[in-house]
């Protein structure tokens, strides 16, 4: 960022890139006084191109959260970037004061390409605002960049402030950690509490093409597609906790629809790797609650599996990657599901696991660590016979 030390120092966080795809990507950051801004980008560190957020005839203007889409770029293209931000100060409507310019670092990312040889992804899960959990993960991420990080829910324990979503979601444990590599978040239980909780898609942008479910995910990058699905609340709807602010149930309905209509998207169906996301495992253990009675609180999403399995299993669906347990497991395929479903660790340092993925022309493998790189377990997938002669062709 700008070294300028005579001024104040406006910009409170790195960017994010979220929402990405072949032809765009979202930059999010956030400021810490009020303030209009952009993103400057090109082919080059020379940039060259502008992409404002103008609303309804008038530019961006907030002391806190920004967000900037680029629309207009090239599949598995290299896009150089930096956000820039002006201090505002309004007098009254005819007087305002318009600061310097202050620029920060350039950046840079590769646009998807369904057609790339290969595909990478990292998962964390359940970070609970832990701050040495967070800087070992977000160092670890650095030194092995992936080309998502998936962040599996609870990201909060409750979100209670602005700056507390500032503080996780844009620079968890002060880190650039999306910068150049997209976040892709699916929500944990915990995300939805709070009294804040629905100021989260100032950072946690919705995509903007899916309706009713726009923190839900499907992209494909290379050989491997991924979908990530929301589980919402660990208990029912008219749970007496919730005060009647809860509508989970609908919303993992929409999400059924939503789900039918991406499996079949032509870039989903064809792709040779198919892996799902979500918070709340969709299979428990014997005994485990479901989620769905007034007694205690879900281990497992009984109604999220009775909407979403069949059609994960008709699309051929490898594996499920899930939370909330704060323990690793993994459950092997069975009967009910023929897809495995790996359940990450949870907020401490003896709990948290990274689990990576590399896919390309012959196989996936999936490998889940501990922050000690004690190897948890290691899943080989071959190309799903259905997707593999689209493909190479």
């Amino acid at each position: 960022m700008s070294q300028d030390s005579d001024r104040h120092q406006i910009l409170d966080s790195p960017p994010v890139l979220q929402n990405p795809s072949a032809h765009g990507v979202t930059v999010a950051w956030a400021v810490n006084a009020p303030a209009t801004g952009w993103v400057e980008y090109g082919e080059t560190p020379d940039l060259g191109k502008r992409a404002d957020a103008a609303v309804l005839g008038q530019h961006v203007y907030s002391s806190k959260f920004f967000s900037v889409r680029l629309h207009d770029l090239e599949a598995g293209k290299c896009v150089y970037y930096r956000v820039v931000v002006v201090p505002i100060h309004f007098t009254d409507a005819y007087h305002i004061e318009r600061g310097e310019p202050q620029t920060g670092d350039i950046y840079s990312w590769t646009t998807l390409d369904a057609n790339a040889p290969t595909a990478s992804f990292a998962t964390i899960n359940d970070t609970h605002e832990r701050e040495e959990t967070l800087a070992r993960l977000t160092a670890q991420l650095a030194e092995q960049p992936t080309d998502f990080t998936v962040w599996n829910g609870d990201v909060f324990n409750f979100v209670e402030s602005e700056e507390q979503i500032v503080a996780q979601v844009l620079r968890p444990a002060g880190a650039a950690y999306a910068a150049e590599h997209p976040v892709l978040f699916t929500s944990g239980n915990h995300d939805f509490r709070g009294h804040h909780s629905r100021s989260l898609s100032q950072a946690i942008i919705p995509w903007q093409d899916n309706a009713a479910c726009g923190r839900c995910f499907a992209v494909r990058q290379g050989p491997l597609a991924m979908v990530g699905l929301d589980t919402g609340e660990d208990k029912p709807d008219h749970h007496p906790v919730w005060a009647g602010l809860a509508s989970f149930e609908s919303y993992r309905e929409a999400q059924r629809d939503w789900l039918s209509e991406v499996l079949c998207r032509s870039e989903i169906a064809s792709a040779p790797y198919l892996i799902a996301f979500c918070h709340i495992p969709l299979w428990g253990l014997p005994g485990h609650n479901p989620g769905d009675t007034l007694e205690g609180y879900a281990f497992y999403s009984r109604h999220s599996q009775q909407l979403w399995h069949s059609l994960l299993e008709e699309a051929g669906v490898q594996l499920l990657i899930t939370g909330h347990m704060h323990h690793y497991r993994y459950d092997a395929p069975t009967e009910e599901h023929s897809y495995g479903q790996i359940v990450g660790g949870g907020p401490d340092l003896e709990q948290a696991t990274l689990i990576r993925g590399n896919a390309d022309a012959s196989r996936l493998e999936v490998v889940a660590r501990s922050l000690n790189q004690v190897e948890l377990g290691r899943w080989q997938f071959a190309p799903r016979p259905c997707a593999k002669s689209t493909f190479e062709r």
